[in-house]
């Protein structure tokens, strides 16, 4: 039975058998997807330190890393990632740019989840985010903050 965050990852793509399909030949598949935003880091400690932050207040969603290449991915609302234009350290990644996807259940090629994606659609709150960065970011006076969104948590499973 296949984990309801690995079918959900694949319901997200664009092209969801073709996703099975890769993953079926292990191997890391990439999701272009209108589902969510993504942010990227490189600094992986801070990562670790943000990713800690959010679970201790319950409001962590998908974190992808790649510790090889010193990459970090957040999973936000679509939309919501720009938000984090000019965020210190962050990579702000386009609507169409495509995430290097494990499924959520295996790492494959050094690709693993952090956090896994649970199959709800629950993504990271950028407001969230942004106050777990902040505190987790050394000398951080200027940092930007996000505006609080209304946020609907919908599965694309249907």
């Amino acid at each position: 039975m296949t984990p309801a965050g690995t079918e959900w990852l694949a319901h997200c793509a664009l092209s969801p058998t073709t996703v099975q399909a890769q993953w079926s030949a292990e191997e890391l598949a990439p999701v272009r997807t209108t589902a969510w935003s993504v942010v990227e880091t490189h600094d992986i400690v801070q990562a670790a330190d943000v990713l800690l932050a959010l679970r201790r207040t319950g409001h962590a969603g998908p974190v992808l890393a790649y510790p090889e290449g010193r990459q970090i991915w957040w999973l936000l609302p679509p939309g919501q990632a720009a938000a984090f234009d000019g965020f210190p350290g962050l990579t702000v990644r386009p609507a169409d740019w495509a995430l290097p996807c494990p499924p959520a259940d295996e790492p494959l090629h050094g690709h693993g989840w952090l956090e896994k994606p649970d199959g709800t659609g629950h993504l990271t709150h950028p407001a969230h985010l942004s106050a777990a960065l902040t505190t987790t970011t050394p000398n951080s006076t200027e940092t930007p903050t996000p505006p609080s969104p209304t946020i609907h948590h919908e599965s694309v499973l249907k």
